[in-house]
């Protein structure tokens, strides 16, 4: 029988606690030191990957050290070793005898292992010391806020230190996330996109691996910088988007920072500063908005103290520009507010006297629309007249400019200066209705021609009746008719299917200029 080769027990533990094989080569169980080796190798490719997430070094770690633990007692055990006999069992049987040992005495055996686990020990201390050092930099750079140069002594770590620290890839890979928000942050605020770099500080913030204890300052910053724009320029033209953004950032950084109170309150002075704005309407909605704006228990709650100052001068201008700009609908809606919102207001009698005006221009354009469409025929005015009370009253010498509906023949004949093309220029409205033949002007004698002989024929005056309103009260002031007389035309011409078959008898007269203007003159120009 073939003698063994012993090999010391602990040299044998100490020589696999290298996880390199060693205690197997030692016992000559080359396979086992193979596969021992290739495991190993494993489990490290594993643990040097970069970027790991969190679960996977710890489990790696976990296993690496049973690995470990697990070749080291096998080593032992196969070299000979035995744990200490419990009370009461039998001894085991001898062991075979044992031949020379591989590496001559058993001191010499556990020096080699020694040194090699030794050498495994003291690699794996610096590497880790060296990780310490490296990470200690890029926290210090990050805590100082200069995360360019934490990335780049990050980038001196490589795959040994994560072998070395199974955590390590984990803890890189935070803190890279971290920088790389408060990098993009730095970005956003250089090209003045505030809002993104307040957002993505946030983020920062909320990160496990931020550092920068400047961060929140920083965020409270740029919002302060945003309100402060917003509030300045978009805010001031009323619109409720811009004021709702404006005071929700220096909310936020009320509740953020509580410590920026007095930074919150010097950005909302400069925004009442601003009040009144040059535009009453823009300033009458921003006091709109900051009346209704919910109390929320802060600084910013005394916004709502500046209405009453800015309020009911920026309606009634608001209600001045808007009649100005023919919305007296609008115009009246803004004077009635002072009588309802502020009645003890020495502006109320200004109101008042706008809400006169705005109804002024409201009856004129339901006179405007009910003579709409009436150039030929006659409108819905003269079935259903209206008031407008700034028109000028029907009295005295004229003329009185009117619009003729009905008799288009006789307007074109008028005077220009009879006529109104606007009922804000309009006395009267004069609706006719259809001519009818009145009293004999004169007889006239027509022919002889080659088939006919003498005619004589008779003109009449073009009777049209006519309802004459006044336009400041819509009320019918004269209700008769206007005779048109004329002359006899010099010539008569006529026809039947291209054969003369002489006058027709009566006929209206020849009118002219001065028959209309005659016919019209005690209406219009008395």
């Amino acid at each position: 029988m073939a003698a063994f080769r012993r090999c010391d027990p602990i040299a044998a533990a100490l020589g696999n606690a290298c996880l390199a094989g060693l205690g197997y080569l030692m016992l000559e169980r080359r396979r086992l030191a193979a596969g021992t080796t290739l495991v190993t190798a494993g489990l490290v490719a594993v643990m040097a990957l970069a970027d790991q997430p969190t679960w996977l070094p710890r489990t790696v770690s976990v296993l690496l050290t049973l690995w470990w633990a697990g070749l080291t007692a096998h080593a032992w055990y196969l070299a000979g070793g035995r744990m200490p006999r419990p009370a009461g069992r039998a001894l085991p049987p001898a062991a075979p005898p044992y031949g020379e040992p591989v590496l001559g005495s058993v001191g010499r055996q556990r020096l080699v292992a020694a040194v090699a686990a030794a050498a495994l020990l003291l690699g794996l201390g610096a590497l880790r010391f060296d990780t310490g050092r490296i990470e200690g930099a890029a926290a210090a750079s990050h805590r100082a806020g200069d995360c360019a140069q934490a990335l780049a002594a990050l980038d001196r770590l490589h795959a040994a230190h994560r072998v070395a620290d199974g955590l390590l890839g984990a803890r890189v890979l935070a803190a890279r996330e971290a920088c790389a928000l408060l990098i993009r942050a730095e970005r956003y605020a250089r090209v003045d996109d505030r809002p993104r770099a307040a957002d993505t500080l946030a983020h920062y913030i909320a990160h496990p691996g931020a550092r920068w204890e400047g961060a929140d300052a920083r965020r409270a910053e740029l919002l302060l910088a945003e309100a402060a724009e917003v509030l300045g320029g978009d805010a001031l033209t009323g619109e409720a988007r811009s004021l709702e953004e404006g005071f929700g950032y220096l909310a936020t950084v009320l509740r953020e920072n509580p410590g920026q109170d007095r930074q919150v309150g010097a950005v909302l002075d400069g925004f009442l500063d601003e009040l009144p704005a040059p535009d009453a309407c823009a300033t009458t909605a921003v006091a709109d908005w900051l009346r209704d704006r919910p109390a929320g228990g802060d600084a910013l709650d005394r916004a709502a103290e500046a209405v009453p100052r800015i309020a009911p001068a920026a309606i009634v201008g608001c209600g001045d520009s808007l009649l100005a700009d023919d919305d007296p609908h609008g115009a009246r809606e803004r004077y009635e507010r002072i009588l309802a919102e502020y009645p003890e207001h020495e502006l109320v009698e200004e109101a008042e006297r706008g809400i006169r005006s705005a109804e002024t221009a409201i009856q004129l354009e339901e006179v405007r629309a009910l003579l709409t469409g009436g150039t030929g025929g006659t409108p819905a005015y003269c079935d259903d007249p209206a008031p407008y009370r700034g028109a000028d009253p029907y009295e005295g010498a004229g003329p009185h400019r009117a619009m003729l509906f009905g008799d288009s023949q006789s307007r074109e004949r008028l005077p220009s200066s009879w006529l109104a093309g606007d009922a804000a220029d309009a006395v009267l409205v004069i609706c006719a209705g259809e001519a009818d033949m009145g009293s004999v002007v004169t007889s006239c004698q027509y022919g002889p021609t080659a088939f006919t002989p003498t005619e004589t024929v008779t003109f009449r005056t073009r009777e049209v009746p006519v309802r004459v309103y006044e336009v400041r009260t819509g009320e019918l002031v004269r209700d008769t008719s206007v005779a048109v007389g004329g002359h006899c035309p010099q010539t008569l011409n006529y026809t039947y299917y291209g054969v003369d078959t002489g006058p027709p008898s009566p006929q209206y007269a020849r009118s002219n200029n001065a028959d209309v203007r005659a016919a019209y003159q005690p209406l219009i120009n008395p």
